[in-house]
């Protein structure tokens, strides 16, 4: 087995496209099967140059079978209770529930059996008629074998009841269950990759598209938006606790997630975001095409691409200092590595921020709030349990607002410099951006 590992590691390794598209555990699993295929002609031929030839040539051709155009549909809490269209980010399209059926008859062609069943299940009707028809149907049956005997009739309804749902019901409570009311459903779309790697990549792009949108809101609303595969506060949290000579005494929490609020406020977001949206799609495109789309920075819209998802983490965090670290990460990236100063003059020149400007109530600075930062992820590096346990709820507050201002201005810069022919180049970009100020 460790062999024939290598053997697809190496294959994969040497053709820039397999290795994008085909996901590691993949290629190993073909490679397993491609070698059985022709396990009889390998046995046959003495020569090893030949035979390693007949295996890179019969795995490639399974590896070059398997991608595919795909659209992946991840449900999301985005807006809730909120009058808004569908919009979209590069290739992931935001839909609500309600219009999700018709983006799959449109993709499909046709409507499914099982759609109808589905809507009449969402709009809060019963789907027990269907039971109940096939607990009559076997009664009347046994009635025709054994009219002398009723209980025998109601065994059989009974076992009429208990028995075999049909496909299509169990198809549309399966897609029933699978979105909430409170739920929109991200649709991306990956192009010509394998199925796992398509699925990774598919989710992360809406995981990236969903922290653009936060770039837009904020604190706390940033954290009620999430995937439903994102780890997050539990829905409902129970508290129990005891005094001396009291009974006990309990408490009852609901966190609601998905972003409410005053009506028109999703529609604002939208319209707001619209350059914002254009720009970031362009940066998210370059994950989600087995060839690069064009962007004309590619290795700078990588490094935002995975700047603002380590932002998107950091916002879902309930520990402080884990969210700090990450938002430390995250500016680190966008950097470029340079550390603590580079930190603080990129935030500086993207936001117009004076580096020695207070940025908290204490007097710190913005150059003083980037060191403390950086060195507490320093110090929980190296296992400090005191850095962990440090109150930095002000500091998060402030470098999370300081960050999605700066990954904001960052792609929206970026896109017009790309535009303009700017070259790929981390110094060449910060040169471009306004001086930073004393």
């Amino acid at each position: 087995m460790s062999a024939i590992a290598e053997i697809a590691d190496s294959v994969r390794k040497n053709d820039p496209i397999l290795l994008r598209v085909i996901s590691r555990d993949t290629a190993r699993k073909e490679a397993a099967q491609a070698i059985g295929e022709i396990l009889n002609d390998l046995y046959a031929e003495p020569d090893p140059r030949t035979r390693w030839i007949m295996v890179r040539k019969s795995l490639k051709a399974r590896l070059n079978k398997l991608p595919e155009y795909l659209v992946h549909y991840v449900p999301v809490w985005l807006f809730r209770n909120q009058v808004s269209p569908s919009f979209s980010i590069g290739p992931v399209r935001f839909i609500q529930r309600s219009d999700w059926i018709d983006v799959i008859t449109a993709r499909r062609g046709k409507v499914s059996d099982w759609m109808v069943e589905t809507r009449k299940i969402w709009s809060g009707q019963s789907r027990t008629a269907a039971r109940a028809w096939n607990g009559i149907k076997s009664a009347v049956g046994a009635a025709q074998q054994t009219p002398r005997k009723p209980r025998a009739w109601f065994r059989a309804y009974r076992s009429g009841l208990a028995g075999q749902t049909p496909p299509k019901l169990v198809a549309a409570r399966t897609v029933a269950r699978a979105v909430r009311p409170d739920q929109w459903v991200a649709c991306a779309e990956v192009n010509e990759f394998e199925r796992d790697e398509s699925r990774r990549r598919g989710l992360l792009a809406v995981r990236v598209a969903l922290d653009t949108v936060r770039l837009l809101m904020p604190s706390p609303q940033r954290s009620y938006l999430s995937t439903s595969t994102d780890s997050t506060v539990p829905f409902s949290v129970e508290r129990f606790s005891q005094a001396d000579g009291k009974d006990l005494a309990h408490g009852w929490q609901l966190n609601h997630l998905g972003v409410g609020g005053v009506p028109g406020l999703a529609m604002s977001i939208i319209t707001e975001g619209k350059d914002l949206f254009v720009a970031a799609g362009s940066c998210i495109a370059e994950a989600t095409n087995a060839v690069p789309s064009g962007h004309r920075c590619p290795m700078l819209a990588d490094r935002w691409f995975n700047a603002v998802h380590w932002f998107g983490r950091a916002c879902l965090s309930d520990v402080d200092f884990v969210a700090v670290v990450m938002l430390v990460i995250a500016l680190d990236i966008l950097s470029g590595g340079l550390q603590d100063q580079g930190i603080a003059e990129l935030i500086a020149r993207l936001t117009g921020t004076s580096i020695s400007a207070p940025v908290l109530l204490d007097g710190t600075d913005l150059k003083k709030l980037v060191e403390r930062s950086y060195k507490l992820r320093s110090e929980v590096a190296h296992g400090s349990i005191l850095a962990v346990h440090q109150t930095l709820d002000i500091e998060r507050a402030k470098l999370e607002n300081l960050a999605a201002l700066a990954l904001r201005e960052y792609v929206l810069r970026l896109h017009v410099y790309a535009q303009a022919g700017g070259s790929d180049d981390r110094d060449d970009f910060c040169n471009s951006l306004p001086p930073m100020v004393p």
